[in-house]
């Protein structure tokens, strides 16, 4: 090396904080279909875009057949013109044996799939398409018992928004299963897909949000367009009062509506099957979680079997701990830096005994980012002089 006096600049790079493309767009379609030479059912098919559906044979024409797959895809891509969506045809005689393959499509796609929507052709009541959240519910606790979680999206096939004393899916306590009843009205009054719902549109929504984000954010996600002209239900109805859509919303169904002062048409929320006081009542409060879970097992499976070294009393030295809680850090310091989660805790504990159990507890905790469903303003008159002045 030249030791001549000189101005050194180096090279450096990092600076840009550019990070491998997210994964949480990645979406799955899965319908009943029958083969054909361009589509071989129970294989999963990556599309890019609209047009890439019509090499297996997706097509307007397609969806003559009693189908609504093109439908969906096309909303999806509207909404998420970068979306990422992996489908796959099945032969199924219920709505409910449609969704019994959801876990084999999500192992097909090497779990990469983050949120999937899942429709049926045939002939279905709405008792059906609660046999098809159950199903649905026992899907995703397997996948995620496989660490490979995933959200399921239901069209509410055989749904009648004006029927009296409407299920609550409280009831069905399925928190990663969500039951979309929204449809434009000038689709559904095409005998095709009189008993189809949106369900296209909040996947894509949904794929374009942020795990942190609510779809129902009035600012970001506007449903007008192409296919979604007007909010109604299945069946191309619309709800006949105020108090039907406050009924729904508090059911924990997905729909969509308008709001008084702006334009648009918005989804109402992005309820789950699930209590409202569980931790997992909404959509975001699951992808969050899931995106943690797929992010520290990455950081952590390299370390599995791994020696893991004690103190003279059985405990763990304090680099071991803080070794480990760096490699957690470090997988979910990326979220708060997306605004995904709000902050995050980890702890190792150091009295725990490794050598009995050859288990080492990590405790994680994340702070989730909130939503605001409602912003109150108390608003009067103020009169300067009714002050007593002297």
């Amino acid at each position: 090396m030249s030791t001549l006096n000189d101005v050194v600049i180096n090279k450096l790079s990092g600076g840009l904080g550019r990070r491998m493309p997210e994964q949480d767009m990645v979406s799955g379609l899965l319908f009943d279909a029958a083969a054909t030479p361009k589509l071989v059912l129970d294989t999963v098919y990556r599309l890019a875009s609209l047009e890439d559906a019509a090499a297996y044979g997706i097509n307007q024409d397609f969806d003559k057949t009693g189908q609504s797959a093109y439908y969906q895809i096309e909303q999806y891509f509207r909404m998420n013109p970068s979306g990422d969506l992996f489908i796959m045809a099945t032969t199924a005689t219920s709505y409910k044996e449609v969704v019994a393959k959801a876990k084999v499509m999500q192992e097909k796609a090497n779990g990469a799939i983050r949120q999937m929507a899942i429709i049926f052709s045939g002939a279905t009541d709405f008792a059906e398409t609660i046999k098809a959240v159950e199903e649905a519910k026992s899907q995703t606790e397997q996948a995620y018992s496989l660490y490979m979680p995933f959200e399921i999206f239901l069209e509410g096939k055989g749904f009648d928004v004006n029927a009296a004393n409407p299920l609550n899916l409280e009831e069905k306590n399925a928190e990663s299963v969500s039951v979309v009843v929204a449809m434009d009205v000038e689709k559904g009054a095409i005998e095709n897909y009189k008993n189809t719902a949106a369900v296209g549109v909040f996947l894509g929504a949904v794929s374009k949000a942020k795990v942190s984000e609510n779809v129902g954010w009035i600012e970001k996600f506007n449903l007008t367009g192409k296919g979604f002209a007007k909010a109604g239900f299945v069946g191309g109805k619309v709800a006949t009062s105020q108090g039907t859509l406050s009924t729904l919303n508090d059911s924990r169904y997905v729909f969509a509506k308008t709001h008084t002062g702006i334009a648009g048409i918005y989804f109402n929320d992005s309820h789950t099957c699930s209590l409202v006081t569980s931790d997992y009542a909404y959509v975001e409060n699951n992808r969050a979680i899931n995106k943690a879970t797929r992010l520290l097992r990455t950081a952590l499976l390299p370390k599995l079997s791994s020696p893991v070294l004690v103190d003279i009393d059985g405990t763990l030295p304090q680099s071991v701990s803080k070794s480990f809680e760096g490699l957690c850090r470090a997988a979910l310091e990326g979220m708060v830096a997306n605004q995904e989660i709000s902050s995050f805790d980890v702890y190792v504990n150091p009295k725990q005994n490794i050598l009995a159990s050859s288990e080492l507890k990590i405790e994680a905790d994340i702070i989730p980012v909130g939503t605001a469903r409602k912003i109150r303003v108390d608003l009067g008159f103020k009169n300067p002089f009714g002050i007593d002045k002297k």
